[in-house]
């Protein structure tokens, strides 16, 4: 692997993104991807969990394969994978803020 240090952050922002996703819509939120939506339309959150893993592995294998060409090339792509990927996060956690806040602590959310 020619890029792990950056990878990790990657499979670990991916991760976050699916169990966030999965705490916002116990809380009775929506998915806003609507490609995500379909998926978990269809197959629910273990679809979701594998399509995600299966993006994660095809921006890997791109990576990997740009950069045994381009080095410089390749671990840009890995930077900005991990840089897209930490959008949904940072939206989901400011979401849960806002309904931590909205609803307070000791209230059960909506859908509990």
């Amino acid at each position: 692997m020619r890029y792990p240090n950056i990878y990790v952050w990657y499979v670990l922002l991916s991760a976050l993104d699916i169990m966030l996703t999965a705490l916002i819509m116990a809380a009775g939120g929506s998915e806003i991807n609507s490609v995500a939506d379909r998926i978990m339309g269809f197959w629910g959150l273990p679809g979701l969990t594998a399509f995600k893993f299966a993006v994660v592995i095809l921006v890997v294998s791109i990576c990997e394969i740009v950069g045994r060409k381009n080095d410089r090339t390749g671990r840009r792509l890995a930077e900005w994978a991990v840089a897209i990927t930490a959008i949904p996060v940072v939206v989901s956690l400011v979401q849960l803020l806002v309904l931590v806040h909205h609803y307070g602590v000791d209230q059960p959310l909506p859908g509990e």
